[in-house]
């Protein structure tokens, strides 16, 4: 996929078309949990970081871009920890079951000894995990749309 073409669909990911229908697919691709105005900055920032990872004139596939997933998570965990709780609490990431089977998941099943803090952590990891993938997914989808209605232009 061409540069452009992702740079473009991210663009398309911004405060005049959200909450609106006009980039439905997104919305389709966003757990559940996504919901309410919390959420429309977090997206909005997931679009604007993707565009720093997409910055050489190559081809991407959908696999390079899953790559740095992780790495975009992750980073959203360099915080304040005052942050991270505040941040957990705005987005109510504890309400949702899908979450806590994410948590469990990378404790490998071990929530022995895990403070609050560290628990918010992954809390957070695991939301900005699934909203950067869903992200990357809708803008790649939509950039093989762009490049498609572009040669048949």
């Amino acid at each position: 996929m061409n540069k452009d073409h992702l740079i473009a669909a991210l663009d398309e990911i911004n405060a005049d078309n959200l909450p609106g229908a006009a980039i439905a697919p997104l919305w389709d691709k966003l757990p559940d949990y996504v919901a309410g105005p919390n959420w429309i900055g977090e997206i909005l920032d997931a679009a604007s970081r993707w565009k720093d990872y997409i910055y050489e004139d190559k081809d991407y596939s959908l696999d390079d871009l899953t790559d740095y997933v992780h790495e975009l998570a992750n980073s959203e965990c360099e915080d304040y920890y005052s942050n991270i709780n505040k941040r957990v609490q705005d987005l109510s990431l504890w309400a949702y079951p899908v979450i806590d089977s994410d948590v469990e998941e990378l404790t490998g099943g071990q929530l022995v000894d895990i403070t609050l803090t560290g628990l918010n952590s992954l809390y957070l990891f695991a939301a900005m995990r699934s909203l950067f993938q869903a992200v990357i997914e809708y803008a790649y989808e939509r950039a093989e749309e762009l490049e498609s209605e572009l040669a048949n232009a």
